[in-house]
């Protein structure tokens, strides 16, 4: 997605939020209805499988992602993951990074 493309999904999944925890929210609403759970990603190279996504009580936090691997459950952030090319979680993930000020995996990110 280009940064005009990325610009016009924040616009959309945070439309009438008024602050950074409102937008936040919205985030988290989209990936919520993007994920299909159980779906993988990878981080550091290594495949692990998402089965929600979530905010914390600290929002400075950010948007995490509840895990799983070799039977075990951990919470990373959201921002970290690499999403496959055809996945809708990938779009918005890549949105929440461009709004964070991260640049997208792929492009030196």
């Amino acid at each position: 997605m280009s940064s005009s493309e990325l610009d016009a999904l924040i616009e959309e999944l945070t439309i009438d939020c008024y602050n950074d925890e409102e937008q936040l929210t919205g985030l988290l609403t989209g990936a919520e209805e993007a994920l299909v759970v159980g779906e993988i990603a990878t981080i550091a190279g290594m495949e692990i499988r998402v089965v929600a996504v979530d905010c914390p009580t600290d929002i400075r936090r950010g948007l995490t992602a509840v895990c799983e691997r070799d039977g075990k459950r951990f919470e990373l952030s959201l921002a970290d993951l690499r999403f496959a090319d055809d996945s809708e979680l990938r779009h918005v993930t890549d949105a929440y990074r461009h709004w964070l000020g991260c640049e997208r995996y792929g492009l030196g990110g």
